[in-house]
């Protein structure tokens, strides 16, 4: 438990950066969408390039803050076999679940990385055409990068329980 203690601690930071970062990209998703509404409505003019901020921040920000919430035990998961195991099988559960995890993460991640530097090579823009598509398309690599770091400090908790588990029968 010492090494789950230590490893808590030291990514307090990163916790707390990446919810102000979330929180931010929501705040200004949100505000540069009233702002389009009401020159939409009042002033019959619309900005495409807004919109698109609107709709690229709010993605950056749900996937910056998937690794805190697997760090909370918030990820999607089967609460069904959960409530049915008991003892040390549940324990060895949540390792299988957090191993699958982190290595459908690290794919993900690889596999946008691949992606995102196809549409960086192929210069392609978004709809407005002033944004390159690599642009919002890097929020999901970065989400994944940090939701690997996260899933793997999952399964470093999940085998310390399973660890002290066994000494304590």
């Amino acid at each position: 438990m010492v090494k789950t203690r230590k490893i808590e601690s030291s990514i307090r930071v990163l916790d707390k950066s990446l919810e102000v970062f979330s929180l931010f990209t929501l705040l200004i998703s949100v505000t540069l969408a009233v702002f389009s509404v009401i020159l939409r409505y009042l002033f019959d003019i619309s900005f495409q390039v807004v919109e698109e901020i609107c709709r690229y921040s709010i993605i950056y920000g749900v996937f910056a803050y998937i690794g805190p919430l697997i760090k909370k035990d918030e990820h999607l998961k089967m609460d069904l076999i959960q409530n049915f195991l008991r003892g040390k099988i549940k324990h060895y559960n949540d390792l299988l679940i957090s191993i699958i995890l982190f290595a459908s993460f690290i794919f993900i991640c690889w596999s946008s990385i691949n992606w995102s530097i196809s549409l960086l090579n192929m210069n392609l823009m978004t709809d407005s055409g002033i944004v390159l598509m690599f642009i919002p398309a890097l929020a999901i690599p970065l989400g994944m990068f940090f939701s690997c770091i996260y899933s793997f400090l999952k399964i470093i908790q999940d085998y310390d329980k399973i660890r002290l588990y066994k000494s304590e029968v």
